[in-house]
Protein backbone atom coordinates (compact mmCIF):
# COMPACT_ATOMS: atom_id res chain seq x y z
CA UNK A 1 0.00 0.00 0.00
CA UNK A 2 1.54 3.34 -1.02
CA UNK A 3 1.70 6.08 1.60
CA UNK A 4 1.69 9.85 1.51
CA UNK A 5 4.91 11.24 3.00
CA UNK A 6 4.32 14.97 2.56
CA UNK A 7 2.17 17.41 0.65
CA UNK A 8 1.71 21.20 0.33
CA UNK A 9 -0.32 23.10 2.91
CA UNK A 10 -4.05 23.11 2.20
CA UNK A 11 -3.77 26.85 1.36
CA UNK A 12 -0.73 28.11 -0.48
CA UNK A 13 0.41 30.70 -3.00
CA UNK A 14 1.35 29.73 -6.54
CA UNK A 15 4.83 31.18 -5.94
CA UNK A 16 5.60 28.65 -3.19
CA UNK A 17 4.10 25.16 -3.44
CA UNK A 18 5.89 22.43 -1.50
CA UNK A 19 6.74 19.07 -3.06
CA UNK A 20 4.38 16.11 -3.03
CA UNK A 21 6.10 12.92 -1.83
CA UNK A 22 4.71 9.38 -1.96
CA UNK A 23 6.35 6.19 -0.72
CA UNK A 24 5.83 2.82 -2.44
CA UNK A 25 7.26 -0.67 -2.32
CA UNK A 26 6.09 -1.42 -5.86
CA UNK A 27 8.26 -1.14 -8.96
CA UNK A 28 6.01 1.50 -10.48
CA UNK A 29 2.65 3.20 -10.22
CA UNK A 30 0.40 5.76 -11.91
CA UNK A 31 0.38 9.35 -10.69
CA UNK A 32 -2.52 11.68 -11.55
CA UNK A 33 -2.35 15.43 -10.97
CA UNK A 34 -5.54 17.47 -11.53
CA UNK A 35 -6.57 21.09 -11.15
CA UNK A 36 -10.06 22.47 -10.71
CA UNK A 37 -10.24 25.89 -12.38
CA UNK A 38 -13.47 27.87 -12.39
CA UNK A 39 -15.52 24.70 -11.91
CA UNK A 40 -13.73 22.79 -14.68
CA UNK A 41 -11.41 19.88 -14.00
CA UNK A 42 -8.11 19.91 -15.90
CA UNK A 43 -5.70 16.98 -16.00
CA UNK A 44 -2.16 18.32 -15.69
CA UNK A 45 -0.22 15.08 -15.39
CA UNK A 46 -0.98 11.35 -15.71
CA UNK A 47 2.10 9.19 -16.01
CA UNK A 48 3.67 5.97 -14.83
CA UNK A 49 6.23 6.80 -12.16
CA UNK A 50 9.16 4.74 -10.91
CA UNK A 51 10.39 5.20 -7.33
CA UNK A 52 13.92 6.32 -6.49
CA UNK A 53 16.34 4.15 -4.52
CA UNK A 54 14.69 5.25 -1.27
CA UNK A 55 11.28 4.03 -2.58
CA UNK A 56 9.90 7.55 -3.01
CA UNK A 57 8.00 9.39 -5.73
CA UNK A 58 8.66 13.14 -5.57
CA UNK A 59 6.68 15.73 -7.55
CA UNK A 60 8.69 18.97 -7.39
CA UNK A 61 8.54 22.43 -9.00
CA UNK A 62 4.76 22.44 -8.79
CA UNK A 63 4.76 26.24 -9.01
CA UNK A 64 5.79 26.18 -12.67
CA UNK A 65 3.00 23.68 -13.45
CA UNK A 66 0.23 25.48 -11.58
CA UNK A 67 1.17 29.15 -12.09
CA UNK A 68 -0.30 29.58 -15.63
CA UNK A 69 -3.69 28.32 -14.43
CA UNK A 70 -3.56 30.30 -11.19
CA UNK A 71 -2.68 33.45 -13.16
CA UNK A 72 -5.78 33.04 -15.32
CA UNK A 73 -8.25 31.96 -12.61
CA UNK A 74 -6.60 33.52 -9.49
CA UNK A 75 -7.73 30.58 -7.36
CA UNK A 76 -7.47 26.87 -8.25
CA UNK A 77 -7.76 23.56 -6.42
CA UNK A 78 -4.96 20.99 -6.67
CA UNK A 79 -5.50 17.23 -6.28
CA UNK A 80 -3.01 14.40 -6.69
CA UNK A 81 -3.18 10.62 -6.30
CA UNK A 82 -0.76 7.72 -6.70
CA UNK A 83 -1.82 4.17 -7.46
CA UNK A 84 0.39 1.07 -7.52
CA UNK A 85 -0.33 -2.66 -7.51
CA UNK A 86 -1.12 -2.57 -3.80
CA UNK A 87 -3.59 0.30 -3.64
CA UNK A 88 -4.01 4.05 -3.95
CA UNK A 89 -3.38 7.15 -1.86
CA UNK A 90 -4.23 10.83 -2.43
CA UNK A 91 -3.32 14.19 -0.95
CA UNK A 92 -5.82 16.44 0.78
CA UNK A 93 -7.10 19.02 -1.77
CA UNK A 94 -4.90 22.13 -1.89
CA UNK A 95 -6.29 25.62 -2.58
CA UNK A 96 -3.76 27.64 -4.56
CA UNK A 97 -4.01 31.44 -4.72
CA UNK A 98 -2.16 33.28 -7.45
CA UNK A 99 0.86 35.21 -6.19
CA UNK A 100 4.13 36.30 -7.72
CA UNK A 101 5.73 37.38 -4.45
CA UNK A 102 7.82 35.79 -1.72
CA UNK A 103 5.85 36.73 1.40
CA UNK A 104 8.28 35.05 3.83
CA UNK A 105 5.46 33.27 5.67
CA UNK A 106 2.73 30.76 4.96
CA UNK A 107 -0.20 31.68 2.74
CA UNK A 108 -2.56 30.98 5.63
CA UNK A 109 -0.71 33.37 7.95
CA UNK A 110 -0.40 36.05 5.28
CA UNK A 111 -4.06 36.03 4.25
CA UNK A 112 -5.18 36.17 7.89
CA UNK A 113 -2.99 39.18 8.67
CA UNK A 114 -2.76 41.10 5.40
CA UNK A 115 -4.89 42.34 2.59
CA UNK A 116 -3.76 40.99 -0.78
CA UNK A 117 -1.20 43.67 -1.52
CA UNK A 118 2.50 44.13 -0.89
CA UNK A 119 1.76 47.52 0.68
CA UNK A 120 2.67 47.35 4.37
CA UNK A 121 2.11 50.83 5.70
CA UNK A 122 0.14 54.02 5.36
CA UNK A 123 -1.10 55.02 1.91
CA UNK A 124 -1.59 58.65 0.95
CA UNK A 125 -4.82 59.40 -0.88
CA UNK A 126 -7.14 62.31 -1.64
CA UNK A 127 -10.76 63.01 -2.41
CA UNK A 128 -11.56 61.99 -5.97
CA UNK A 129 -8.98 59.20 -6.05
CA UNK A 130 -9.98 55.55 -6.47
CA UNK A 131 -8.74 52.98 -3.93
CA UNK A 132 -9.37 49.23 -3.68
CA UNK A 133 -8.41 46.51 -1.22
CA UNK A 134 -8.88 42.73 -1.43
CA UNK A 135 -9.23 40.19 1.36
CA UNK A 136 -9.30 36.41 1.46
CA UNK A 137 -12.22 34.82 3.25
CA UNK A 138 -14.07 37.90 4.55
CA UNK A 139 -16.93 39.74 2.84
CA UNK A 140 -17.14 42.66 5.27
CA UNK A 141 -14.62 45.14 6.70
CA UNK A 142 -14.77 47.87 9.33
CA UNK A 143 -13.86 51.45 8.44
CA UNK A 144 -12.73 53.76 11.27
CA UNK A 145 -12.23 57.39 10.31
CA UNK A 146 -10.82 60.54 11.87
CA UNK A 147 -12.92 63.54 10.87
CA UNK A 148 -12.86 67.25 11.64
CA UNK A 149 -16.21 68.83 12.43
CA UNK A 150 -17.36 72.21 11.18
CA UNK A 151 -16.65 73.79 14.59
CA UNK A 152 -13.02 72.67 14.44
CA UNK A 153 -13.30 69.74 16.86
CA UNK A 154 -12.40 66.17 15.97
CA UNK A 155 -14.32 62.91 16.10
CA UNK A 156 -13.89 59.22 15.26
CA UNK A 157 -16.61 57.49 13.24
CA UNK A 158 -16.90 53.84 12.20
CA UNK A 159 -19.10 51.72 9.96
CA UNK A 160 -19.08 48.33 8.28
CA UNK A 161 -18.42 48.13 4.54
CA UNK A 162 -19.65 45.23 2.41
CA UNK A 163 -17.68 43.78 -0.48
CA UNK A 164 -18.55 45.01 -3.95
CA UNK A 165 -17.61 41.74 -5.67
CA UNK A 166 -15.56 38.58 -5.24
CA UNK A 167 -13.34 36.10 -7.10
CA UNK A 168 -13.84 32.77 -5.40
CA UNK A 169 -12.93 33.33 -1.75
CA UNK A 170 -11.29 36.73 -2.37
CA UNK A 171 -13.54 39.74 -1.77
CA UNK A 172 -13.09 43.23 -3.21
CA UNK A 173 -13.80 46.50 -1.41
CA UNK A 174 -14.10 50.06 -2.70
CA UNK A 175 -12.29 52.10 -0.06
CA UNK A 176 -12.02 55.34 -2.04
CA UNK A 177 -12.27 58.47 0.15
CA UNK A 178 -15.51 59.47 -1.57
CA UNK A 179 -17.04 56.06 -0.87
CA UNK A 180 -15.90 56.21 2.77
CA UNK A 181 -17.45 59.69 3.08
CA UNK A 182 -20.73 58.38 1.72
CA UNK A 183 -20.60 55.34 4.01
CA UNK A 184 -20.08 57.55 7.08
CA UNK A 185 -22.67 60.08 5.85
CA UNK A 186 -20.23 62.98 6.06
CA UNK A 187 -21.70 66.35 5.14
CA UNK A 188 -19.94 69.29 6.81
CA UNK A 189 -17.26 67.06 8.37
CA UNK A 190 -13.86 66.71 6.70
CA UNK A 191 -12.31 63.27 6.27
CA UNK A 192 -8.71 63.35 7.59
CA UNK A 193 -7.68 59.70 7.79
CA UNK A 194 -9.24 56.25 7.94
CA UNK A 195 -8.31 52.67 8.69
CA UNK A 196 -9.80 49.59 7.06
CA UNK A 197 -9.83 46.50 9.30
CA UNK A 198 -10.87 42.87 8.93
CA UNK A 199 -9.77 40.78 11.88
CA UNK A 200 -6.03 41.39 12.20
CA UNK A 201 -5.82 42.79 8.68
CA UNK A 202 -5.30 46.53 8.68
CA UNK A 203 -4.71 49.23 6.08
CA UNK A 204 -4.26 52.92 6.95
CA UNK A 205 -5.08 55.80 4.60
CA UNK A 206 -4.23 59.46 5.13
CA UNK A 207 -6.26 61.99 3.16
CA UNK A 208 -4.23 64.88 1.77
CA UNK A 209 -5.17 67.86 -0.37
CA UNK A 210 -4.40 67.43 -4.05
CA UNK A 211 -2.62 70.56 -5.30
CA UNK A 212 -3.16 69.40 -8.88
CA UNK A 213 -5.28 66.55 -10.23
CA UNK A 214 -3.30 63.28 -10.60
CA UNK A 215 -1.76 62.86 -14.02
CA UNK A 216 -1.97 60.05 -14.71
CA UNK A 217 -4.03 57.78 -12.46
CA UNK A 218 -3.12 54.19 -13.27
CA UNK A 219 -4.95 50.97 -12.55
CA UNK A 220 -2.61 47.98 -12.46
CA UNK A 221 -2.82 44.29 -11.63
CA UNK A 222 -0.74 43.64 -8.53
CA UNK A 223 1.38 40.64 -7.54
CA UNK A 224 -1.74 38.79 -6.35
CA UNK A 225 -3.71 39.36 -9.55
CA UNK A 226 -5.99 42.13 -8.26
CA UNK A 227 -6.56 45.80 -9.04
CA UNK A 228 -4.73 48.60 -7.32
CA UNK A 229 -4.26 52.29 -8.14
CA UNK A 230 -1.28 54.58 -8.26
CA UNK A 231 -2.04 58.29 -8.63
CA UNK A 232 0.88 60.37 -9.91
CA UNK A 233 1.17 64.00 -8.80
CA UNK A 234 4.59 64.85 -10.22
CA UNK A 235 5.49 66.33 -13.59
CA UNK A 236 3.70 64.76 -16.56
CA UNK A 237 5.15 65.15 -20.05
CA UNK A 238 4.02 64.09 -23.51
CA UNK A 239 6.23 63.57 -26.54
CA UNK A 240 5.22 62.39 -30.00
CA UNK A 241 7.74 60.86 -32.38
CA UNK A 242 6.95 60.28 -36.04
CA UNK A 243 8.43 57.69 -38.36
CA UNK A 244 7.87 58.93 -41.93
CA UNK A 245 8.24 56.78 -45.02
CA UNK A 246 8.71 58.83 -48.18
CA UNK A 247 8.72 58.24 -51.92
CA UNK A 248 8.92 60.36 -55.06
CA UNK A 249 5.95 60.09 -57.38
CA UNK A 250 6.19 61.89 -60.73
CA UNK A 251 9.04 63.93 -59.35
CA UNK A 252 7.20 65.03 -56.20
CA UNK A 253 8.15 63.88 -52.70
CA UNK A 254 5.30 62.40 -50.68
CA UNK A 255 4.84 60.80 -47.28
CA UNK A 256 3.13 57.47 -47.84
CA UNK A 257 3.25 56.18 -44.26
CA UNK A 258 3.41 58.17 -41.01
CA UNK A 259 3.61 56.19 -37.78
CA UNK A 260 3.13 58.10 -34.53
CA UNK A 261 4.71 56.91 -31.30
CA UNK A 262 3.26 58.96 -28.43
CA UNK A 263 5.25 58.59 -25.23
CA UNK A 264 4.43 59.95 -21.80
CA UNK A 265 6.79 60.55 -18.91
CA UNK A 266 5.19 60.55 -15.47
CA UNK A 267 6.47 61.12 -11.97
CA UNK A 268 4.84 59.65 -8.89
CA UNK A 269 5.59 62.69 -6.74
CA UNK A 270 7.06 62.31 -3.25
CA UNK A 271 6.18 58.99 -1.60
CA UNK A 272 6.44 57.78 1.96
CA UNK A 273 8.61 54.74 2.68
CA UNK A 274 5.78 52.20 2.51
CA UNK A 275 4.45 53.53 -0.80
CA UNK A 276 7.96 53.68 -2.28
CA UNK A 277 8.39 49.94 -1.65
CA UNK A 278 4.89 49.26 -2.96
CA UNK A 279 5.26 51.33 -6.18
CA UNK A 280 7.55 48.69 -7.66
CA UNK A 281 4.45 46.52 -8.05
CA UNK A 282 3.32 48.89 -10.82
CA UNK A 283 6.65 48.56 -12.61
CA UNK A 284 6.54 44.76 -12.54
CA UNK A 285 2.87 44.57 -13.58
CA UNK A 286 2.03 43.14 -17.00
CA UNK A 287 -1.43 44.79 -17.11
CA UNK A 288 -1.66 48.58 -16.67
CA UNK A 289 -4.54 50.85 -17.67
CA UNK A 290 -5.30 54.55 -17.50
CA UNK A 291 -8.02 55.45 -15.00
CA UNK A 292 -10.01 58.29 -16.54
CA UNK A 293 -13.06 59.98 -15.01
CA UNK A 294 -13.78 56.99 -12.77
CA UNK A 295 -13.64 54.31 -15.47
CA UNK A 296 -10.98 52.06 -16.97
CA UNK A 297 -9.29 53.76 -19.91
CA UNK A 298 -6.85 52.57 -22.52
CA UNK A 299 -4.22 49.95 -21.81
CA UNK A 300 -0.69 51.29 -21.59
CA UNK A 301 2.75 49.71 -21.57
CA UNK A 302 5.58 50.91 -19.35
CA UNK A 303 8.76 51.07 -21.41
CA UNK A 304 11.17 52.48 -18.84
CA UNK A 305 11.21 53.15 -15.11
CA UNK A 306 13.64 54.23 -12.43
CA UNK A 307 12.97 53.35 -8.81
CA UNK A 308 15.74 54.08 -6.37
CA UNK A 309 15.54 54.15 -2.57
CA UNK A 310 18.37 54.95 -0.17
CA UNK A 311 18.72 54.68 3.59
CA UNK A 312 19.57 58.36 4.01
CA UNK A 313 17.58 60.18 6.69
CA UNK A 314 16.40 62.85 4.23
CA UNK A 315 15.49 60.43 1.47
CA UNK A 316 12.18 61.38 -0.19
CA UNK A 317 11.71 58.98 -3.11
CA UNK A 318 9.85 59.98 -6.25
CA UNK A 319 9.89 57.61 -9.21
CA UNK A 320 9.85 58.55 -12.88
CA UNK A 321 8.67 56.23 -15.63
CA UNK A 322 7.77 56.26 -19.32
CA UNK A 323 4.69 54.70 -20.84
CA UNK A 324 2.95 54.52 -24.17
CA UNK A 325 -0.41 53.33 -25.52
CA UNK A 326 -0.63 49.58 -26.10
CA UNK A 327 -2.80 50.09 -29.18
CA UNK A 328 -1.35 50.73 -32.64
CA UNK A 329 -3.09 54.07 -33.26
CA UNK A 330 -1.68 56.76 -30.98
CA UNK A 331 -3.77 59.64 -32.31
CA UNK A 332 -6.10 59.41 -29.33
CA UNK A 333 -8.98 61.83 -28.73
CA UNK A 334 -10.83 61.95 -25.42
CA UNK A 335 -14.45 62.76 -26.26
CA UNK A 336 -17.13 63.86 -23.83
CA UNK A 337 -14.92 66.37 -22.02
CA UNK A 338 -15.10 70.11 -21.70
CA UNK A 339 -12.68 71.77 -24.11
CA UNK A 340 -9.45 72.91 -22.48
CA UNK A 341 -6.93 75.60 -23.38
CA UNK A 342 -4.00 73.41 -22.31
CA UNK A 343 -3.59 69.62 -22.52
CA UNK A 344 -3.54 67.34 -19.49
CA UNK A 345 0.13 67.96 -18.75
CA UNK A 346 -1.13 71.25 -17.20
CA UNK A 347 -3.16 71.79 -14.06
CA UNK A 348 -6.83 72.51 -14.81
CA UNK A 349 -6.55 75.81 -12.94
CA UNK A 350 -4.71 77.17 -15.98
CA UNK A 351 -7.98 77.16 -17.99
Amino acid sequence: MPTLVSQPATLCFSSAIDDIVFSTQSEDGVLILDLTCGGNRVNILEETMYPSLDSRIVISDLSSLVEPYAREHLQVSLECSFTDGNGSVAISPVTVLYAMADVDTTASAFTQNHFLSILSGEKLTAMGRAERIHAYGVNKVTVRADVRLANGTFNVLSAELNATDHDGSVYHFDVSPSNVSTLLELTTQKLLAYTVEAGTRKQDFRVVEDQVPPAPSLLFINSFGFEEFLHCVGTHKKESKYDRKQVRVLGRLKNYRITEDRQFTANTGWLNEAMADWADDLFRSESVFLWVNGVVGREVVLSDSKSEITNEDNNMPAFEFTYTYAQRIHNVLYSGRVSRIFDNTFDRTFN
